[in-house]
């Protein structure tokens, strides 16, 4: 198995992660409303700390519209997951829209 550049950092988002999904759901509808964009299917979020060994050899999800973990059909949850995708070397096609307290008027 392949292991990233930062598995430290990369673990403790993917508890990160978990953790949200399962007991701060409040806080994953609401970053979910802001989020903006399309996967582009490049299969960087899963090689984060090992490979999923739900990839194919040509490095697509074999599981992508069936059974995905809660974690990965809602990645990303936040700002932080599209920096981890950044310091794996990847361009997440997602992005987050600035929280309406931080806009500024128009």
């Amino acid at each position: 198995m392949t292991t990233t550049k930062h598995p430290m950092h990369i673990l403790v988002g993917k508890i990160r992660r978990l953790y949200a999904v399962h007991f701060r759901k409040g806080y994953v509808a609401r970053q979910l409303q802001e989020r903006r964009g399309d996967c582009h299917q490049c299969g960087t979020c899963c090689h984060f700390s090992l490979t999923c060994p739900m990839l194919t050899a040509d490095k697509l999800c074999r599981i992508y519209g069936k059974c995905r973990p809660k974690a990965c059909r809602l990645f990303p949850l936040d700002q932080k997951d599209i920096l981890d995708v950044a310091r794996c070397g990847g361009v997440c096609g997602y992005h987050f829209d600035a929280p309406l307290k931080a806009r500024k008027p128009e």
